[in-house]
């Protein structure tokens, strides 16, 4: 594509899903009800392009939970003002979205912690921070129960026979009786714990209740009998836990490993480990037989029940991306560095995503090698460099990346990689705040072989490495980018120094040379670009210019200045003709470089931009950065393009059309042409035809051709009409015309009817009396005149 670019749009983009809190399956176990801050996400598993979102985000509430009940057709959200909404949740959302049913306020004095229908959904119990439980009949509408409890609700759950149990964040478990009429509403208290009660369960069937707990037990209850059957320890501080369709209990903590246990005796039957971290909720839907576990880091885990394969992981919030990186066959994944220890590989069709782990701090960057994009190269804040191949498995679409080898030398964090653009003597460069810059040969890259990794041992030390062929000191202070030019014969480095730095390669010896420096940047150098075709470096910076560099000179040629922030990342695009840049105010911005002008400037992200890139032909981009959003951007300059010429035909041919009515006479024809086109100042031309003295009563004529929405459209030109001395007579007029024609309670029935007539009224006024002062003075005038006359 060698075509400039005017115009970007978004194409698809990566959204925050879930920011923590409670996530409900739908009924066809397709769909997922996240919560995200103030929305909830419905999230189609089937389908990402049938998701959608309830709930208005620029609503300044934040949602505290939700509940979905037993029939899952009613979706409940309560917010952080002790408000309920109720949402009607349709059979087939494709069709359509679920609205709004009712509101109430729960008279609750802090946020509503819990909630849970009965088994029957007429019943809503509502927790709360104020230690109290609100017990609902949402059939009568109306508060039921008021239940006092000694420490902020953690859990309740309804059982069998009218009773309801509460479980409180210091341990205790009350039992109450909700049935209408009883004399003793709290009939018991349990006192089997001693630390936070995380999940209520009921067993299937029975009336027994099992309360799980952080102090690494749990409790099996009988609410009819109020006994305590056993209390069995877990070896595990328990976040969370869900009964199977086999009776057994799994249960999810701290060490992120799912456990099943046989409830009455608490044996292990089988585990397997999800998460290298906390995995803070599980739950499981009968109708698809899978488990949705929630990890702390806020990403959405779908299990199969059978062998507890991890079949799906949804990354529920990035929380700063720092770099993106195209790779695999047609570019088909997207690997993500964010500020998490773990890669995040996405499949650029259906976003589909594997948490890779590996380092053991963020990850900074992501780059892979345009000559086997099978490749991948990382860094981290943990001073170490991994190499990963892409390898896509038997089952379709599902790919991983397996670890190679590392590099480790770098005495600080590593900030940025780049590799060789060729394959005959492939290297790999990086820069670090140590403000080194390092070479490594991959010249055997094709020997090497998945390393086999033991989970329990550092992960890179059991690495085979990578040897370093040689270090230089780059920079005084920290070195924040790297790129190598189109014949690997030079390395360039930008630093907060404010000085960019060009390093000869000797790719026989693999040895790194002084090539020149290149000053003039007033702040930090935020990014550093070799053009393609060309002998020209672009370089941007935190002084909010971009300056383009002749590589063979040494010499600045050009500084573009627009931004009104910091620059981080900038591009070459249309062969070199252009370049692409994004700031600290999440401004992407094209400007063409012989002319220094700026072709389009678009508001792309809330906070800064990390990541800007382009795909092989350059028809799409991608931008990520602080905001946690992943943005796929195409160009749209031809379909823009092609709007704007169709939108001048179709004018053309309007005015067209128009002339030939007017020629031919046939004024009330123009007069509905004009008005279904929406055109004032046509309609205006038309009627001022219309009132000519050769044909008085064919405004009148025309007028009554009319239809309601006609006439709704002219009352509307009548009001702007009316504004302006000069067109006041026409719209003055007009308006004689319609209220001698159609009936008044015709004309109070139009919508804006009254608005319309309340807007000509002091304008009308207004020419009243200016006509009245003309008037006057005429008369005076006259007046005065013939006094003269009769004088002489």
């Amino acid at each position: 594509m060698t075509d400039p670019i005017k115009e970007i749009a978004v194409k698809r983009s990566v959204e925050a899903v879930f920011t923590g809190g409670t996530v409900r399956w739908s009924a066809n176990g397709q769909k997922l009800f996240s919560t995200c801050t103030n929305v909830v996400k419905v999230i189609d598993l089937v389908d990402n392009s049938a998701s959608y979102t309830i709930g208005d985000p620029e609503d300044e509430l934040r949602i505290t939970c939700t509940a979905v009940d037993k029939n899952r057709n009613r979706l409940l959200i309560a917010y952080n003002n002790q408000v309920i909404r109720e949402y009607t949740i349709p059979l087939d959302p494709s069709t359509s979205k679920p609205e709004l049913a009712r509101t109430w306020k729960t008279m609750h004095l802090a946020p509503i912690l819990v909630m849970e229908f009965n088994e029957e959904g007429n019943l809503l119990a509502t927790g709360s921070a104020d230690h109290i439980v609100k017990i609902w009949n949402l059939t009568e509408q109306q508060c039921t129960h008021t239940l006092k409890g000694p420490a902020v609700v953690s859990a309740v759950l309804f059982g069998k026979n009218d009773k309801l149990v509460v479980g409180y964040i210091e341990g205790q478990l009350h039992l109450y009786n909700i049935m209408k009429g009883a004399p003793k509403k709290h009939v018991m208290t349990w006192n089997n714990h001693n630390s936070h009660i995380t999940g209520l369960l009921m067993v299937p069937d029975s009336r027994v209740v099992v309360a799980l707990s952080r102090d690494q037990t749990m409790s099996i209850h009988e609410t009819e009998t109020q006994e305590t059957l056993r209390v069995l320890p877990l070896y595990e501080s328990i976040e969370s836990g869900t009964i199977g369709h086999n009776g057994n209990l799994f249960t999810v903590g701290e060490e992120g490993i799912v456990k099943e246990f046989v409830i009455e005796t608490a044996k292990l039957v089988r585990k397997k480990r999800i998460s290298s971290g906390q995995i803070d909720h599980i739950c499981y839907d009968d109708v698809s037989n899978r488990f949705l576990a929630i990890s702390a880091e806020q990403n959405l885990i779908l299990l199969d029940f059978d062998n507890l394969r991890v079949s799906r992981q949804i990354v529920g919030f990035h929380d700063e991306i720092y770099s993106t990186c195209l790779l695999g066959k047609n570019e088909s994944y997207m690997a993500v560095a964010s500020n998490t220890s773990e890669i995040r590989l996405y499949d650029t069709k259906t976003l589909d995503c594997q948490l890779i782990h590996g380092h053991t701090e963020s990850v900074l960057s992501v780059v892979s090698p345009s000559w086997d994009t099978s490749l991948l190269a990382s860094c981290s804040k943990d001073n170490s460099i991994i190499i990963w191949r892409l390898v896509t498995s038997s089952e379709e679409s599902a790919a991983t990346l397996v670890p190679l080898c590392a590099a480790t030398g770098h005495a600080n964090t590593v900030t940025a990689l780049a590799v060789s653009n060729s394959g005959r003597a492939p290297f790999l460069a990086s820069v670090s705040s140590d403000c080194t810059i390092k070479l490594w040969s991959l010249g055997d890259y094709g020997k090497l072989k998945e390393a086999k990794i033991d989970t329990e041992k550092d992960f890179v030390e059991q690495l085979p490495k990578l040897s370093c062929s040689s270090t230089m000191v780059a920079h005084g202070k920290d070195v924040n980018c790297i790129d190598i030019s189109e014949s690997d014969a030079l390395i360039a480095t930008g630093g907060m120094d404010k000085l960019v730095k060009l390093w000869q390669v000797d790719t026989h010896k693999m040895q790194l040379g002084i090539a020149g420096t290149l000053s003039g940047h007033r702040r930090g150098v935020g990014d550093v670009k070799f053009a393609k075709n060309s002998h020209k470096l672009a370089s941007c910076s935190g002084d909010m210019t971009i300056k383009i560099w002749n590589v063979s000179e040494k010499t600045c040629l050009q500084t573009i200045s627009g931004h009104t922030c910091a620059v981080f990342r900038v591009i070459f695009i249309r062969n070199d003709s252009q370049v692409m840049s994004a700031d600290s105010a999440g401004i992407i911005k094209i400007w063409t470089i012989k002319t220094a002008d700026c072709e389009s400037s678009v508001d792309g992200h809330t906070d800064k931009i990390w990541s800007l890139s382009k795909n092989g032909d350059e028809s799409e981009f991608v931008t990520a950065g602080t905001d946690g959003r992943i943005v796929v951007w195409k160009d749209v300059t031809e379909e823009k393009q092609r709007v704007e010429d169709e939108k001048r035909r179709e004018a053309i041919e309007q005015d067209q059309t128009l002339t030939n009515l007017m020629s031919q006479k046939r004024y009330s024809d123009a007069l509905v042409f004009a008005l279904t086109l929406a055109k004032p100042f046509c309609a205006f031309k038309v009627i001022n035809f219309l009132m000519s003295d050769d044909n008085p009563d064919e405004l009148n004529s025309a007028i009554r051709r009319l239809d309601t929405r006609q006439i709704e459209i002219l009352l509307q030109f009548c009001v702007k009409w009316n504004t302006n001395t000069r067109t006041s007579p026409v719209a003055q007029r007009v308006f004689y015309e319609i209220i001698h024609i159609v009936p008044p309670d015709e004309l109070v029935s139009m919508p804006g009817a009254y608005g319309y007539i309340e807007s000509l009224l002091p304008y009308t006024q207004r020419h009243m009396d200016r006509l009245d002062r003309a008037k006057q003075d005429v008369s005076l005038f006259d007046f005065v005149w013939r006094q003269m006359r009769s004088a002489v």
